[in-house]
């Protein structure tokens, strides 16, 4: 298909934290006198936006801030535990040595993007680092409009890859092709309603990618 550039999801695409998900909202759960939920149970109905997923949950709609606030904390406290996906670092390297452009794009904060990437050593492999900051009150949509132009890319040669129904909803909104990556925070069976390729191993990125075209950018 000659792409010539790469925008990786961050969370659940390349760092493993589905299970730290789960953990955490058993906990919140738990401490509201509502039973844990299981990694089966979050796949089903974890989505965007968060709120209408926090009342899936069986939350209040009126106590998303205090809940979001208190599974943010829980969160970062603990987000270090968790691990590249399998796969990720071989990839991300064989792909810069074939001449694919990477950034990623993400919901995550901003600050708190920046410091994990640098912690796991991967800013190396990414033109831009495109997280959230809270007073451009922007979504992950808008925010990919931005760095695309920012960096200059052709979108018909641009492949999103992701891990939820909301990165195939970013890419349509940004004219980009799309790859789900089926990791655990939602089930297989709600991204393959998507209708784009599904990668069942982080690695299989590679057959989807003309990397003779990358290298001719």
């Amino acid at each position: 298909m000659g792409y010539c550039w790469l925008i990786w999801d961050w969370n659940g695409t390349l760092l493993d934290d589905a299970w730290l998900s789960v953990e955490v909202m058993s906990q919140l759960r738990l401490s509201r006198g509502l039973a844990p939920i299981d990694g089966q149970q979050y796949q089903e109905l974890f989505g965007f936006p968060l709120q209408d997923y926090c009342v899936r949950l069986g939350f209040a709609s009126g106590d998303f801030k205090t809940l979001s606030a208190e599974f943010s904390q829980r969160y970062e406290a603990r987000r270090l535990e968790c691990q590249l996906q399998s796969g990720a670092l071989p990839l991300l390297e064989s792909l810069r040595q074939a001449g694919m452009g990477q950034a990623v794009l993400s919901a995550y904060q901003q600050s708190l993007l920046t410091q994990i990437v640098v912690h796991y050593g991967l800013q190396p492999y990414f033109a831009a680092v495109a997280g959230l900051d809270n007073p451009y009150a922007e979504g992950k949509a808008a925010r990919g409009r931005r760095l695309l132009e920012e960096l200059g890319w052709d979108r018909s040669q641009v492949l999103l890859v992701g891990d939820t129904d909301h990165d195939h909803e970013v890419a349509q909104a940004l004219g980009v092709d799309c790859a789900l990556f089926p990791s655990g925070h939602q089930h297989p069976r709600r991204l393959r309603e998507c209708g784009v390729p599904l990668v069942q191993r982080l690695e299989e990125v590679r057959d989807l990618l003309d990397l003779e075209s990358g290298r001719r950018r």
